[in-house]
């Protein structure tokens, strides 16, 4: 009779043991599944408007990871006293996200850049050394970045970064005889280092 009675207590406890672990990754699955999938980042650098640049950044992630990059860019920017820096551009790459969740988390990527550019230099006194001049352009290059992003208070994205960028001028711009090195720097041709701050939403 207790042979008997303890089939059933052997039985029982076989099946919880086997059991246990598919309840634990349940349990772990849908906690993952009580965070939502966002798919669509929008987004703007509000640290490049100190040169100028102004822009409109798209991602759309048609799978966890992996998202398609699109930025809208102007530029309307004051390099010098009498120079002006001003077009339109745009960037088309990929990131590759850590987290499974969205455009979150750490990121690396990169870019090709194209741009329509006019950088233009006047003088108030005309001289043999000084004289107005007009360079129109267009820039070709691509970057790399890599950063971190954070959608925190529901929808609301900020992601910081840094990367490095070379461009390729049809019509290198012609700075004034006494600029900065900086200019050259930040809207000539050639390697420059990138900055990245990013403020949105996140859906």
């Amino acid at each position: 009779m207790l042979a008997r009675a303890a089939r059933p207590v052997w039985a029982t406890a076989a099946i919880a043991a086997i059991a246990l672990p598919s309840v634990r990754i349940a349990r772990a699955d849908d906690i993952d599944e009580g965070e939502p999938f966002r798919s669509v980042a929008l987004e703007g650098n509000p640290l490049a408007m100190a040169i100028g640049r102004y822009s409109l950044d798209l991602e759309y992630l048609p799978a966890a990871h992996h998202a398609a990059h699109l930025t809208a860019i102007g530029y309307y920017a004051l390099p010098g006293p009498t120079d002006t820096f001003q077009g339109f551009g745009a960037e088309v790459g990929y990131r590759w996200y850590a987290s499974s969740h969205g455009p979150e988390g750490f990121f690396i990527g990169g870019s090709f850049l194209v741009g329509g550019y006019e950088y233009a230099h006047t003088t108030p006194n005309l001289s043999a050394v000084d004289t107005p001049y007009s360079t129109q352009f267009v820039s070709l290059g691509g970057a790399v970045d890599a950063g971190f992003q954070w959608v925190v208070l529901g929808d609301f994205a900020f992601g910081l970064g840094a990367g490095a960028g070379y461009t390729v001028d049809t019509a290198p711009p012609k700075f004034g005889p006494v600029h900065p090195a900086w200019q050259k720097l930040v809207y000539g041709p050639g390697a420059s280092p990138r900055v990245l701050m990013s403020v949105g939403a996140a859906f």
